[in-house]
């Protein structure tokens, strides 16, 4: 779920962001925002985030820590708070 957000909202095909291989920056990028709301907000640990998005634990760790850096960053910072609230709202109205 996440990972279908933040791909629409990055305009990224969901294909390049869940590829083995590290893509393209816009994918890249993508992909750690979809691991960091995976930990911040779905309290996913950084080894099941890791799991989910078949990456070693250490990039995960690393994703988690360079997002956060990236918050520093106003655009990015409101990028993120809209993208966690669109994943609470999805999350709460899953059945």
């Amino acid at each position: 779920m996440t990972e279908v957000i933040v791909a629409h909202v990055y305009d990224v095909p969901l294909e390049e962001m869940r590829a083995r291989t590290r893509g393209g920056p816009r994918a890249a990028l993508a992909r750690q925002v979809a691991m960091y709301l995976s930990h911040i907000v779905l309290g996913m640990s950084v080894t099941d985030v890791a799991a989910a998005f078949r990456r070693h634990r250490s990039t995960a760790h690393h994703a988690l820590h360079h997002i956060e850096e990236l918050r520093d960053d106003p655009e990015i910072d409101r990028t993120l708070r809209f993208l966690e609230g669109m994943l609470v709202q999805a999350v709460e109205v899953r059945p």
